[in-house]
């Protein structure tokens, strides 16, 4: 079996909340909003976030992305006032930050 496109899904317990800092993190407003518990966004490539409201798993999700350029990207969220949780390099570089839930949202490049 071959996969063609990979949907990351994010549980969040404020759909409202979740779609201000989602659209300030990701720099735009959801691609779709097929309804009002779910959010998504699509990426090159076919990826895409889905931000959903679900109280009971939120704050246990994460996903990887990873930008073009990687300076250049945390430059744009340090601007939007987003300090990355962790940061750590060797094989990949990676900077670790949270939505308001505690999920995670890595932002990585190979090294």
């Amino acid at each position: 079996m071959a996969f063609e496109t990979i949907l990351a899904g994010i549980a969040v317990a404020d759909m409202e909340a979740a779609r201000v800092w989602y659209s300030a993190f990701f720099d735009r407003q959801p691609d779709r909003v097929p309804m009002e518990t779910d959010m998504e966004w699509d990426f090159p490539g076919g990826s895409t976030v889905q931000v959903f409201e679900d109280a009971d798993r939120a704050g246990r999700s994460s996903a990887t992305l990873v930008p073009d350029n990687l300076d250049a990207e945390l430059a744009r969220l340090a601007e939007l006032g987003h300090q990355p949780k962790e940061r750590s390099s060797g094989k990949f570089d990676i900077a670790i930050f949270e939505d308001l839930d505690g999920n995670r949202l890595v932002v990585a490049k190979p090294a």
